[in-house]
């Protein structure tokens, strides 16, 4: 059997789809689609060699999933793919990552999306668009999972303190946390709309059959689930913060009222 290599890596915050499509003289769809594919023809004049079953997928979110390339020409396409003006990010690509392979018989084009599946299915190519697509979906959900995770832990500590009704934390500290909670989930919210099933791939009773069994495997569904009640908390803690916040801020003005009224009578029997 044949293998079918996928790596996948997060390589920036966004990619600008139309940007690198004009680059490689791509003609965009009308239709508004996540990602550009550039297909054999563009990645052997990038190599410079035959290079029949290989693609890339760019997605707007900022994944890139290589199918069929070695980590000598991956390395080769980001340097080429960062003369189009775009800001790779290479700490990110290092970090965030995923990795697939499915088991092609070439005799009759039968494929199993993974090495011990049970059920096999005809060799289209749009398997690969399904299959690249949720390794991006898993890399872009693992990095707004491990970013939520450090800020939830920094966020956590204050959770204690404010249910005693007060902060012991340094000020500054606690404002700069609190921003930062908002500016994930601001920079996130985003990017969590995309992590469910392409509209494109829900055409078909196969194409969601293949998407649906692939995402299973990476278990989109369910760390979707769990994210989405991660953030809700998120905004819990800061919902208690600009709560105790405002708390604080009606009883200064009621005692600042209180000063007021107490000084009244004094400033009338000295006038």
């Amino acid at each position: 059997m044949e293998r079918v290599n996928f790596n996948t890596y997060k390589a920036a915050a966004k990619l600008p789809l139309a940007q690198i499509g004009s680059f490689f003289n791509l003609k965009l769809e009308a239709v508004w689609k996540e990602y550009i594919k550039i297909d054999s023809n563009e990645v052997e004049k990038i190599l410079k060699y035959s290079s029949p079953n290989k693609s890339v997928y760019i997605y707007t979110y900022g994944c890139v999933t290589f199918i069929n390339f070695n980590q000598e020409e991956i390395y080769v396409f980001l340097e080429y793919l960062g003369k189009t003006y775009v800001e790779l990010d290479y700490k990110m690509i290092s970090k965030f990552s995923e990795t697939h392979v499915m088991y092609l018989n070439s005799e009759d084009a039968s494929i199993k999306l993974w090495e011990d599946a049970d059920e096999e299915f005809h060799y289209g190519k749009y398997i690969n668009d399904i299959v690249a697509t949720v390794l991006a979906k898993s890399a872009e959900l693992y990095k707004i999972e491990t970013e939520l995770s450090e800020v939830l832990d920094e966020a956590g500590k204050f959770i204690m303190y404010l249910n005693r009704g007060y902060l012991r934390a340094n000020k500054k500290k606690v404002i700069s946390t609190i921003a930062k909670c908002i500016r994930f989930k601001y920079r996130s919210i985003e990017n969590v709309r995309l992590l469910g099933r392409s509209s494109e791939f829900n055409r078909t009773m196969e194409s969601r059959n293949i998407f649906d069994k692939v995402s299973e495997l990476f278990e989109l569904d369910e760390r979707y689930v769990v994210l989405l009640n991660r953030m809700n908390i998120l905004d819990s803690i800061t919902g208690e913060y600009f709560i105790f916040r405002s708390q604080q801020s009606e009883r200064r003005l009621l005692l600042f009222e209180i000063l007021l009224l107490s000084l009244f009578p004094l400033s009338h029997l000295l006038s």
